[in-house]
């Protein structure tokens, strides 16, 4: 193995837990303002997305450290949050009408 091949296995691995970590927040953080753009009380649906958040940050973490390549995982966790937070904007801008 040469150092250039441990190298890159670092940055690997650094890439898996920063997606972990990092992704997983931002992405369960996307489902909490998601679930609070939801029309029911806020309170309840602020409430029910922070209790469910943990599945998405589990998910996150489950598939940072699954055989996908980094670039994949961050694409993948990039287009969950973006959906979310496009999701959110939607139902903000159709409960304005």
């Amino acid at each position: 193995m040469s150092q250039s091949d441990g190298l890159r296995s670092d940055w690997g691995l650094g890439s898996r837990l920063a997606a972990a970590v990092l992704g997983g927040y931002a992405v369960s953080s996307a489902w909490v303002v998601l679930c609070g753009a939801m029309s029911q009380s806020r309170v309840e649906t602020i409430l029910g997305g922070m209790q469910s958040s943990w599945l998405w940050y589990v998910a996150a973490v489950i598939w940072a450290f699954s055989p996908a390549s980094p670039r994949r995982i961050w694409g993948v966790l990039g287009i969950v949050m973006i959906g979310m937070l496009l999701g959110t904007a939607a139902l903000i801008f159709l409960k304005g009408r």
